[in-house]
C-alpha cells in the first residue's frame, strides 16, 4: 500500500487462532533498529537529545537508527549508529537482546547492545534529519531515579536500559 525507505506498510487479511477474519489487517514493515547503551568509566550513560516529530517533543534516548543494507551484521550498524550520533567509541561491546517493538503490528525487531569503556573520539557525523541531536553524559544514578518521572520516555529504550544494566553488572533484576 505505502513503500518507501522508512516504511513499508502493508494491508494483510489475518485469520485470527480463533478463525476470526480480520480484513484489512496493517502491518509496519521498518528495517531493523539498533540501540546501544554506552557506559563510560565513571558509570555515565552515553545519551542523546533529539527531536521527535511524532510526539513533538525533544527527548532524551539511547544512541541507535536503522540497520542499513549495507551493514555486516547489527553490531556493525550498532557500533556505526554509536560513533555516528556521539563521536564515541568503545573497546568492548556485548549483544544485549533482540525484541519486538510492537509484535502486533510491527514487523521488526530492535537489538540493544551494551558498549563499555566508552570515550569520545571524534566530532559527530549526524544523518540528515539529525541536525540539533545532542550528546548528554548522565550518571547511572540519575536515569534510574528519572525513570518513572519520565527522563527518558521511550519505553523500548528503558527496556533495553535496563536490560543492559544487568547485564554490566549495575543494576539486579529481582527473580523472585
Amino acid at each position: 500500500m505505502l513503500k518507501d525507505r522508512w516504511i513499508d506498510l502493508r494491508a494483510d487479511h489475518c485469520v485470527a487462532s480463533d478463525g476470526t477474519e480480520i480484513s484489512p489487517y496493517y502491518v509496519l514493515s521498518y528495517p531493523d533498529w539498533v540501540h546501544v547503551v554506552g557506559l563510560t568509566e565513571s558509570n555515565c550513560l552515553v545519551l542523546v537529545r533529539q527531536y521527535r516529530h511524532g510526539a513533538g517533543e525533544t527527548f532524551l534516548e539511547l544512541p541507535g537508527g536503522t540497520v542499513d543494507q549495507d551493514d555486516i551484521s547489527v553490531e556493525y550498524a550498532a557500533r556505526r549508529e554509536f560513533i555516528e550520533e556521539t563521536g564515541f567509541v568503545a573497546p568492548r561491546w556485548e549483544f544485549i537482546t533482540s525484541l519486538y517493538p510492537n509484535p502486533a503490528t510491527h514487523a521488526n525487531r530492535v537489538h540493544f547492545f551494551l558498549a563499555l569503556g566508552a570515550v569520545h573520539d571524534r566530532a559527530q557525523c549526524l544523518d540528515i534529519g539529525e541536525t540539533g541531536l545532542t550528546v548528554e553524559l548522565v550518571d547511572i544514578a540519575t536515569v534510574l531515579t528519572g525513570l518513572r518521572s519520565g527522563l527518558l520516555a521511550h519505553a523500548m529504550h528503558i527496556s533495553g536500559l535496563l536490560l543492559a544494566l544487568d547485564a554490566a553488572g549495575r543494576l539486579t533484576l529481582k527473580t523472585t
